[in-house]
């Protein structure tokens, strides 16, 4: 054997650190039966990385447990069904505890994740580098010894003419040397066995829009309740956020099994009356919600009446039937998860001190508002039930309602009465300034009327002594003026005051006096309409 043959397997056997570059030179392709040992070694090491990530996460999760992995809301499908069991007040007071310990929980795994991600952005920084010089030098090496082997090819091209004595030797020298470069550069498959190459998935990071329609897991994800709805109602932006949320109403009770029904409904608008506010948790609420089960079917409620239990599959079947009459459908999966994400963002976000003030602000102007609407509504509910008494011969209860009007007309009239203090004085202000103008006026008039009588005076030397005293007469020119003016006034303030109690007293004259309330007097107006009617015959 040759020099160079030694020197070819002595670079062969060194190279088989290498890594793979670039080259001109033929290359044979190696061994299918090695390439397919290291691409089982390499899903090995993929295997170990993917096992590896997966224990680092079961550690993260492992000190907390979903204490209700069933709907967010049960333990198993038994605690479930005591729990539908239960009493309905018992029932909705366990699911509002437990909503507030998910809620804990869901923090917690939040925190968690948070962190998480910080560790993760700090790590990879320091091992891309380690492993990128580790492959450089690798890459250098195995590049000088083919550059090396391709000058000794050349070299031994240009000794062509005479270095070998038999066409054979020359062949079998050409397939010694290609062999040689080719089980160099099939180490190529073991390049960079510390670092795994990662290559992108082909897919977009924006998923295509489903069309798939909601399940019932979906629908209950979206449910709203009345914790959830009395909570959240003066928040920024809780009228906008429940629009085409879900919820549960009460009907009444089933006459078959003597349990409450409730109907599966959708949010369709959110609406503020202050003239029918509601008292929940010992504040007043004057929020009430449109639902829907379908387009030709909507009514409002307060929200006391929803419930905070979950939609079941006979409710949602219901609803569904509801909107076969009106070819409307559930709505996609795509659509009730981002509803999830704009509930779970408005329960999670905190309060800024703007949004303190702005809900302290309507709480307050609320208030104010209850008092007169409360007060009116009151007193014709009151008038009702006495003029039924009246007409029943109830004289005990006529006598308590009666007591009862009376202190809440006494109430009325206080207010009333304030108010039209407040107009009295906003009016003898408004007198008192006009006689302080009038007086500035009259003053400056006086004054005008002195400095001219002074020159006159100066200007003639004899006529007297400008040392003597003048008799004059005092007048005060604007008394009469402010006397007939306040007396205007007083008058103007009596009569007002006057036609106002006129007015309100045969108002609630024309009220006791009117018949339509009385019972079956409605009948006999009924009665007594003459409807003639044209019937037409076809033969």
């Amino acid at each position: 054997m040759s020099d160079l043959d030694d020197d070819l397997l002595a670079l062969a056997g060194a190279g088989s650190d290498g890594s793979d570059v670039d080259s001109d030179v033929p290359l044979k392709k190696p061994d299918s039966k090695k390439r397919k040992k290291l691409d089982e070694s390499d899903l090995d090491f993929d295997d170990d990385d993917d096992n590896l990530a997966e224990n680092d996460d079961a550690t993260a999760t492992a000190d907390l447990v979903n204490p209700y992995p069933l709907e967010g809301k049960y333990r198993d499908e038994e605690d479930r069904e005591n729990l539908l069991n239960m009493d309905e007040m018992k029932r909705e007071e366990i699911l509002f505890e437990r909503s507030q310990e998910m809620e804990s929980y869901n923090e917690k795994i939040y925190l968690q994740q948070r962190l998480k991600q910080q560790a993760a952005q700090d790590s990879p920084r320091a091992t891309r580098s380690s492993k990128r010089n580790k492959t450089s030098a690798k890459t250098t090496s195995k590049s000088d010894k083919l550059s090396e082997l391709r000058k000794q090819r050349e070299q031994k091209q240009r000794r062509m003419d005479g270095d070998f004595d038999d066409d054979e030797e020359e062949e079998d020298e050409d397939d010694n040397l290609d062999d040689e470069i080719a089980d160099l550069g099939g180490y190529e498959d073991d390049y960079d066995d510390e670092e795994e190459v990662k290559w992108g998935s082909g897919r977009s990071k924006f998923a295509p829009r489903s069309y798939v329609r909601a399940s019932l897991d979906d629908i209950n994800k979206i449910v709203v309740g009345r914790s959830m709805l009395t909570k959240y109602c003066y928040y920024n932006g809780f009228n906008e956020t429940i629009l085409d949320c879900f919820t549960k109403v009460n009907v009444g009770v089933d006459r078959a099994t003597r349990q409450p029904l409730y109907r599966m409904v959708r949010i369709d608008d959110v609406k503020s009356i202050p003239q029918k506010p509601y008292s929940v948790a010992g504040s007043k609420i004057d929020l009430y919600l449109t639902v829907t089960q379908n387009k030709n079917q909507t009514k409002e409620f307060p929200l006391t009446v929803f419930s905070d239990s979950p939609i079941s599959t006979q409710e949602l079947d219901r609803y569904k039937i509801e909107l076969e009459k009106t070819g409307e459908e559930l709505p996609y999966v795509d659509d009730v998860n981002e509803k999830h994400e704009s509930l779970q963002h408005l329960t999670t976000r905190g309060l800024s001190d703007k949004d303190v003030n702005e809900m302290i602000e309507r709480k307050q102007k609320l208030q104010a508002n209850v008092g007169g609407y409360n007060a009116v509504f009151e007193k014709s509910k009151l008038l009702d039930l006495l003029k039924i008494a009246k007409q029943e011969g109830n004289t005990s209860k006529a006598e308590s309602l009666q007591a009862k009007l009376t202190a809440l007309e006494n109430t009325l009239a206080s207010q009333t009465n304030t108010s039209n203090t407040s107009e009295s004085l906003n009016t003898m202000s408004k007198v008192n300034e006009r006689n302080r103008r009038l007086n500035q006026k009259n003053i400056r008039k006086a004054e005008i009327k002195s400095s001219q009588l002074r020159k006159v005076v100066e200007n003639n030397p004899d006529g007297g002594d400008p040392f003597s005293r003048f008799k004059t007469a005092t007048r005060v020119f604007y008394q009469d003026v402010v006397q007939e003016e306040n007396k205007k006034a007083l008058v103007d303030a009596q009569l007002s005051y006057q036609e106002r109690m006129d007015e309100k007293s045969k108002n609630e004259a024309k009220i006791e006096k009117s018949t339509y309330r009385v019972l079956g007097v409605m009948d006999q107006l009924i009665k007594q309409v003459d409807v003639d009617l044209g019937v037409v015959t076809s033969i």
